[in-house]
């Protein structure tokens, strides 16, 4: 159990109560055996000297019962039962006075007064000794004690439902919307919690399902006239101008199946495809994809690695990169460094205005960039998210720098 749990705080409340408890009753019961053992010590010490007194005829019977008139003390004569009390019985204590021996003898839950003068046994029986009372205590401890419990109990089992809310909070951390269910079981804070919570999902669900069914519309929509334009273009001679629209309907159809996969990611509906590539062959694959002339691209490396990733996810980072690197360059020129440790995406051009928490939110975008939806840096680290690398970026001597960190997360070692 977590100790910073709140199951673990109360249980251990409830142990330090429950032993706090236990030790007051112990306590207790020594302190009050402890005075009831004085205060019966000093009723025999009075009725036994006060019996010897008058046995010696120091008192007169009248004296004697005036002193003795508020305890309740039976004479015991059967011969029978005095010897079996005498012998089987425990001697508590014992005082030798000069008039006789007086003995405090515990027998079958009972007390007696053993008072022997000149040979003589006098055994009186304690009517008023209560040999129920340390046992009352005990069964007020332990009634305590059991309340305790139950009440430990009830209050774990009214907060038990925070374990089943937070597992179904954990699946929703881990996007398994359709997984989650309603676990409110009463009309508690906890459940109507957890009920609201439930609520809430089902909205998101149905949120969800909206967008979806919006863009897979929207996208297939859009498909159908570059379809239609391909096919057009297909019956055209062959010239400059074909090759361009060819080019242009192209880079729509790649652009549309890019934001398809997007959507999917950031919505968490993709599966990670995750494949051994080598890092030149993603290099050249973005560089593919973004129709950029080499002369505006530099790249160094000191060595090809291979890295597990996603092959079109990642390259449509890197793509991404490319684009804006080249696009907001005062140059239109871009610097590409790769090694086992970062990939950095270097360009001359002015310092981002923000900060770059404020570029990968999505349709976020700097003040000069008024053709752009703002949607680059976003994809660029959603991607990056998916596949535990960190973007980063720093700005220095003129240079923008944007890195690629953790790339230990994808390089497989040899």
């Amino acid at each position: 159990m977590n100790k910073s749990s709140i199951f673990y705080i109360i249980t251990f409340i409830f142990i330090f109560a429950g032993v706090s408890v236990i030790l007051a009753f112990l306590w207790l019961i020594e302190y009050d055996q402890q005075n009831y053992t004085n205060e019966l010590n000093a009723k025999y010490s009075l009725i036994a000297n006060a019996r010897l007194l008058y046995f010696s005829g120091i008192i007169s019977e009248k004296e004697f019962e005036e002193q003795t008139k508020n305890y309740k003390m039976n004479e015991i004569t059967e011969p029978k039962n005095i010897r079996k009390i005498l012998f089987y019985g425990e001697v508590l204590a014992r005082v030798q006075t000069n008039n006789g021996l007086i003995e405090i003898i515990s027998y079958n839950k009972e007390v007696y007064l053993n008072i022997i003068f000149n040979g003589k046994i006098f055994l009186y029986n304690d009517q008023d000794y209560q040999s129920y009372r340390y046992f009352t205590i005990k069964v007020i401890a332990v009634v305590v004690i059991c309340i305790l419990i139950l009440l430990y109990i009830f209050i774990f089992k009214k907060l038990k439902p925070l374990k089943a809310l937070k597992k179904q909070i954990d699946k929703f951390a881990l996007n398994k919307l359709d997984t989650i269910e309603d676990v409110s079981n009463g009309q508690d804070e906890i459940s109507q919690v957890a009920n609201a919570f439930y609520l809430a999902i089902v909205q998101i669900r149905k949120l969800n399902q909206s967008r979806q069914f919006f863009l897979r519309n929207i996208m297939h929509e859009l498909k159908t006239p570059i379809t239609k334009g391909l096919i057009t273009l297909e019956m055209l001679e062959d010239n400059k101008y074909k090759s361009r629209l060819e080019g242009i309907f192209n880079r729509l159809e790649i652009l549309i199946n890019e934001f398809a996969a997007i959507e999917q990611i950031t919505s968490g509906a993709a599966f990670i495809n995750k494949k051994k590539y080598n890092i030149l062959d993603i290099l050249d694959e973005a560089k593919e994809i973004a129709m950029n002339d080499d002369k505006n691209i530099k790249i160094s490396i000191k060595e090809s690695f291979f890295v597990s990733v996603d092959f079109k996810l990642f390259t449509t980072a890197i793509k991404n990169m490319i684009d804006n690197g080249v696009k907001y360059s005062k140059e239109h020129f871009l610097q590409i460094e790769i090694s086992k440790d970062f990939i950095c995406f270097k360009n001359y051009g002015d310092k981002l205005n923000n900060s770059l928490e404020y570029y990968t939110q999505a349709f976020t975008q700097g003040s000069k960039q008024k053709d752009s939806f703002g949607l680059g840096l976003y994809i660029v680290n959603t991607i990056l998210e998916s596949h535990c690398i960190k973007l980063e970026y720093n700005y220095q001597d003129g240079a923008n720098l944007f890195y690629f960190k953790n790339l230990e997360n994808i390089i497989i070692k040899d």
